[in-house]
């Protein structure tokens, strides 16, 4: 199926699931809607992020965000949509236009025994994940997952539980210097089996067993397979502390009997919540990824910090892997954004792509209400990064700083600067580059303002 055909499909599934999502979220009362538009005019010292190929370039960035969020007895709806227009002045890239969706729904069908669920996430990721990043480098991806949940209660106590998936993970075929053998696409059928058993209230215990068949549009690379998922899981809230940890082991057999592998399925999660604007996460994970399980943060445990990869998307198409990931991270929301510092550390031993990788690292966002209108926010992140087939040790580090005054409670400019660097063995990743940015936004949640600047660790399209 060609590109435009495949765009026009996944355009037609997102329109009508966000038609049905609209057309249900009628009956209730408890919705919300939030908008907003901005420019940022951007000034670049050096656009393609090179030692040697230095040029300037002015940025015009045109920005539109709107949401429909809506909580009611039978449905839980949260729809994101955002467009990013680009124009370069200087002509060093093709002007573009970036589209992002971000939606999941809640359908109670029969209260505590059949509901509906869809998520889906229409984004950018990059290309070659090892290469710097810059607009050629990117792809357009879509992740949905759709299906049914059941229960069955025993009694008060004790439910078996059922959630069955179609899930479809798209990835935009490449410019024509990329094979097109090399896809990464794929679709999936799951199911989640588990019987839980509740102590009290807020303690839980579970049985788990996650059966699922992965299938590649192209098998070059990333061979079919079925993967089994049998753990034990538990999960308690004292207080303003909650743990929820799994327990077991993973079995994955190759189609067509090339192979089988299997390994330790362990995960972990300590949350605290201090107070009602600041939450500390400690998070460890040990278990198998592969592409697009974790693109849609359904993962047995979902308050679990997923692995940020030095470019968030790629864990999901670089295909099956080994990991061991460790995280800590500090969230505290003030009248005007939220500030956040957080570190992490991963090891990920790829088996189909020579993508494996060990990084470290860290990030952090601070901000200080100096009056009613006025804000400042300083910015910084370090993630060190080791591709284990490659001679490429880099290490990415910058910082920066942003001034925001609000002329009403929705209407605010911005003036920005940053720096940014690569350091690394390969000539071709190092780089520096200064960055200003004088913006202007009408947003009815101040929440949604970036507050992430630095591209190579966070999302393209989400902040």
């Amino acid at each position: 199926m060609g590109t435009g055909k495949r765009k026009t499909r996944i355009v037609k599934i997102l329109s009508m699931a966000s038609c049905g999502v609209l057309a249900l979220s009628g009956r209730a009362q408890a919705s919300h809607i939030e908008y907003g538009v901005g420019y940022d005019g951007v000034f670049t010292n050096n656009i393609y992020r090179s030692a040697t190929n230095r040029h300037r370039e002015y940025i015009n960035m045109f920005r539109g965000l709107l949401a429909y969020h809506k909580h009611g007895r039978r449905l839980d709806t949260h729809l994101d949509l955002e467009a990013i227009g680009r124009v370069f002045t200087l002509g060093t890239y093709r002007n573009d236009v970036l589209f992002g969706v971000n939606s999941l729904t809640h359908y109670i069908v029969l209260p505590k025994v059949l509901s509906l669920s869809e998520r889906d996430i229409f984004t950018q990721a990059p290309i070659d994940p090892r290469f710097v990043m810059e607009p050629t480098n990117l792809q357009n991806t879509n992740a949905l997952s759709i299906g049914p949940n059941l229960s069955w209660y025993v009694d008060p106590i004790d439910a078996f539980q059922a959630r069955l998936r179609y899930q479809n993970f798209y990835y935009q075929n490449l410019p024509s210097t990329f094979p097109k053998t090399f896809s990464t696409s794929n679709y999936r059928w799951l199911a989640r089996l588990r019987f839980v058993h509740a102590f009290s209230r807020y303690t839980k215990a579970s049985v788990n067993y996650v059966p699922s068949k992965v299938i590649f549009r192209n098998t070059l690379i990333n061979p079919d397979y079925r993967r089994e998922d049998a753990y034990i899981g538990f999960g308690t809230r004292l207080g303003h502390l909650s743990l929820t940890a799994d327990g077991g082991r993973t079995r994955i057999e190759e189609a067509g009997g090339l192979g089988h592998l299997s390994g330790v399925l362990a995960r972990i999660a300590l949350t605290d919540t201090i107070g009602p604007r600041s939450r500390l996460t400690l998070a460890g994970d040990r278990s198998f990824g592969d592409a697009g399980r974790y693109a849609l943060q359904e993962a047995p445990a979902p308050n679990l910090v997923l692995p940020v990869a030095t470019n968030p998307q790629e864990s999901i198409g670089g295909g099956l892997y080994y990991g061991r990931t460790a995280s800590l991270s500090y969230t505290y929301r003030r009248v005007t954004g939220a500030d956040r510092i957080s570190a992490f550390w991963e090891h990920l031993h790829y088996f189909t792509l020579p993508l494996s990788q060990r990084l470290a690292g860290g990030i952090f966002n601070v901000g200080y209400d100096l009056s009613n209108r006025v804000s400042d926010s300083i910015f910084g992140d370090y993630v060190r990064i080791h591709y284990v087939s490659y001679n490429a040790n880099t290490r990415y580090f910058g910082a920066g700083t942003r001034l925001r005054y609000r002329l009403t409670r929705r209407l605010s400019v911005s003036l920005e600067g940053m720096y940014d660097r690569g350091l690394s063995r390969d000539p071709v990743l190092a780089y520096s580059e200064w960055r200003a940015i004088v913006g202007i936004s009408y947003l009815t949640n101040p929440y949604r303002m970036r507050t992430d600047p630095f591209v190579h660790y966070t999302n393209a399209m989400f902040y």
